[in-house]
């Protein structure tokens, strides 16, 4: 007989191979789709029970939505094939329930390969390697599990540091955000600070967002899918537009799903169908498939876009949860070395916020593992005798 041990081992393995090279484990053997299709298994040997705690009922329900979606998109669709591709939003939760039902067993792996980990992480960090080998900016969803101890005090330093030389060796901005964002994290005193200061920067996005709508409404003005005139007309509008060509054309996909959709985008477009009518095009080839499957480099706009605002309402109150706990009762998970989990989990939520990750197969299976384990070892905490009073 089998361990069950032996079998979460295994689990790992192919979860970690496909999150250091999902650009060859995925693109090649599929493994966001067997990762899937094992977390579902899981769901089902489980007899499809879920945790009580917030985070695995509203991810329960997102998981609803999706194959509501699933089912509606049939009558409204106008290319199955990419109906088939956009389904990697729904089956890729599935994820979660390897997160939530493995997590006991995630320790003794990661005792078991930390020593490897680490001198693979440290020799990439500074010989860059072919993402085939050490992925651009998903590796970060690995950095915390290096550290033995996480209540050391040299241990933040040194997550932010790695993050950093990551971002420089890799050309990647989205692990210097990553280590911005732990920055943050790590100087808040507490939750009511850290709350205060993303309304702020929330608050701040929205209000420029909405002064500058007028600005990427140019996109449409002599655009063409083999020039740049479209673009340029919007950068050369504002100078705010005219720092980087990649976030101007971030804000003008986000602009389409968010604006221009509407009032479809409220209960969402569902999957087959496109999102997008402006576009950069860096493959003729795929000219065809980017209306449909082309992300918007913000994986939250992109998943409100095709599941509407019912998608937003069920992801919010995870993240308040994860939020509160991790501020609130960061005593008890620095003691059982958990902290690391909401590390990984927010390293992840940064790729999300700035990549195609959660409607990509490349991305999609290690986020919602991570927040599995999250909402699991917040389960523990509330549910088993050993929880501690909140920090005050």
């Amino acid at each position: 007989m089998i361990k069950k041990s032996t079998i979460a081992y295994f689990i790992f393995s192919i979860v970690l191979l496909f999150i250091i090279s999902p650009w060859f484990f995925e693109k090649k053997l599929l493994f966001n789709e067997l990762i899937s299709i094992i977390g579902l298994l899981l769901f089902f040997y489980h007899g499809f029970k879920i945790g009580k705690n917030v985070i695995s009922i509203c991810v329960a329900l997102i998981f609803f939505w999706g194959i509501v979606h699933l089912i509606t998109s049939l009558f409204r669709l106008d290319n199955f094939y990419y109906y088939l591709r956009n389904l990697v939003i729904v089956y890729s939760i599935a994820a979660f329930f390897i997160g939530y039902h493995c997590l006991k067993y995630l320790g003794g792996f990661i005792g078991k390969i930390r020593q490897l980990l680490r001198v693979f992480i440290g020799f990439f960090l500074i010989v860059k390697g072919s993402g085939l080998i050490f992925e651009r900016f998903g590796m970060a969803m690995l950095f915390p599990s290096i550290f033995k101890r996480a209540r050391e005090t040299w241990v933040p330093y040194l997550l932010i540091l790695i993050n950093i030389i990551y971002g420089i060796t890799y050309d990647s901005s989205t692990a210097m955000v990553i280590a911005a964002f732990y920055i943050l994290l790590f100087i808040s005193p507490g939750y009511k600070f850290f709350k205060q200061v993303m309304i702020v920067a929330l608050l701040g996005i929205t209000f420029l967002f909405i002064y500058l709508i007028p600005n990427l409404s140019l996109i449409s003005v002599n655009y063409s899918h083999y020039t740049y005139t479209g673009i340029r007309n919007v950068m050369k509008s504002n100078p705010i537009l005219m720092l980087d060509a990649n976030s101007t054309w971030r804000l003008v996909l986000w602009k389409e799903i968010i604006v221009d959709n509407f009032p479809a985008n409220i209960f969402g477009v569902g999957y087959g169908t496109p999102l997008l009518k402006y576009y950069p095009v860096e493959d003729y080839s795929k000219l065809a498939s980017l209306p449909y499957i082309l992300g918007a480099h913000n994986s939250f706009v992109y998943l409100f876009g095709r599941l509407g605002i019912i998608y937003v309402l069920l992801i919010v109150p995870v993240y308040i949860k994860i939020f509160k706990e991790y501020f609130y009762y960061k005593t008890y998970y620095y003691s059982n070395n958990q902290i690391l989990l909401f590390w990984s989990f927010f390293a992840s939520t940064m790729i999300a916020l700035f990549n195609p990750a959660l409607e990509s197969p490349i991305y999609a299976a290690g986020y919602w593992m991570l927040l599995g384990f999250v909402a699991r070892a917040i389960h523990n905490r509330i549910y088993l005798p050993q929880n501690l009073s909140p920090a005050a």
